[in-house]
């Protein structure tokens, strides 16, 4: 994990690294970031003497994982979590990453086809003591998921996230789940759920949509 500098505040962030931040975003939005380049700029980045704010490099991590492939960089989530991974195991003087991190390289995790990461940086997350929220969750749903490990995200959902917190976001994602796997019926079960708890978690014409459609393809 990245060490903090006693005393350090996520409001301070040199204005060299602020440019160096907008410099690699720029690359990023005009699809010129080679990954070679990245690792150049991350390494001035993270030897400056002022700590980077977690907001700062959110912002980063957040544009890789928008990032469409491009000849400079075909990958840009898989860049986000490498030079997230660079950072912790060198041990540079940052912020210690909050939620927002974690979730976007959860999210990282299934845009670069590596959903088996998703779950190992959402138990980083919890050693931390950070407490997740629903895009979290959701975003680990959707990690388990395509790992075929929907019963998990399903104890996940009823057994781990505060009861007010799971939306229809989040139920989707594993109704989701459940259909393309053929296990439509179990859908059907966890929709029927979702009415019964009511409020922020009623299924939507999209939920309802998703499971008829789980049954069509089931007949064919």
């Amino acid at each position: 994990m990245p060490r903090v500098r006693p005393g350090s505040s996520s409001g301070t962030v040199s204005s060299h690294a602020n440019q160096l931040l907008n410099k690699l975003k720029d690359h990023v939005g005009s699809g010129t970031l080679q990954p070679e380049r990245a690792h150049q700029l991350f390494d001035k980045l993270l030897r400056q003497a002022v700590p980077i704010s977690a907001c700062a490099l959110n912002g980063l991590f957040a544009a890789l994982a928008r990032a469409l492939p491009s000849a400079a960089c075909t990958d840009g989530p898989a860049l986000a979590i490498a030079l997230f991974n660079r950072m912790a195991r060198e041990g540079r003087w940052v912020i210690a990453p909050n939620m927002y991190t974690y979730t976007i390289l959860i999210d990282c995790s299934c845009r670069s086809r590596r959903p088996d990461l998703g779950p190992a940086f959402f138990g980083r997350l919890l050693k931390t003591g950070i407490t997740a929220d629903v895009c979290t969750f959701s975003s680990l749903f959707k990690c388990l998921c395509d790992m075929k490990r929907i019963d998990e995200a399903v104890g996940v959902l009823l057994h781990r996230m505060p009861g007010d917190m799971p939306d229809v976001i989040s139920y989707s994602t594993i109704l989701k789940g459940f259909c393309n796997e053929g296990r439509s019926q179990l859908a059907l079960d966890l929709l029927q759920m979702m009415v019964k708890k009511g409020a922020g978690q009623s299924p939507d014409v999209v939920s309802y949509n998703m499971v008829i459609n789980g049954f069509f393809k089931e007949v064919k």
